[in-house]
């Protein structure tokens, strides 16, 4: 039995792949590196059952959302992340939180 999903959206940057894996699942690779690249791979994607896509990224920089209504907005997400070299550190310590003596 085969399984046909809709043709996906194309990014207007042109250098993603949005490759169906079935009903409502993607893999997003980036078509500019070479296939045995292991950063090619950008993200799995899966439809929830409310509709909304659920996004599981796998490389930096990357949106920090993981939640969009469709293809086309988190695929404009993913070109303002990139052109704008979004790349959170995970090394360096997140905000200071104020702390205070026992009262």
């Amino acid at each position: 039995m085969t399984i046909a999903a809709p043709e996906p959206p194309r990014s207007n940057a042109a250098t993603w792949e949005v490759i169906p894996l079935g009903r409502g699942a993607w893999r997003i690779s980036d078509g500019s590196r070479k296939q045995t690249d292991p950063g090619r791979l950008v993200a799995y994607v899966d439809r929830n059952e409310t509709g909304t896509l659920e996004v599981l990224w796998l490389r930096s920089p990357c949106p920090t959302r993981s939640r969009y209504r469709n293809l086309e907005e988190l695929l404009a997400d993913l070109d303002t992340a990139v052109a704008a070299g979004v790349n959170p550190s995970r090394g360096t310590r997140p905000n200071e939180i104020p702390h205070f003596p026992p009262a």
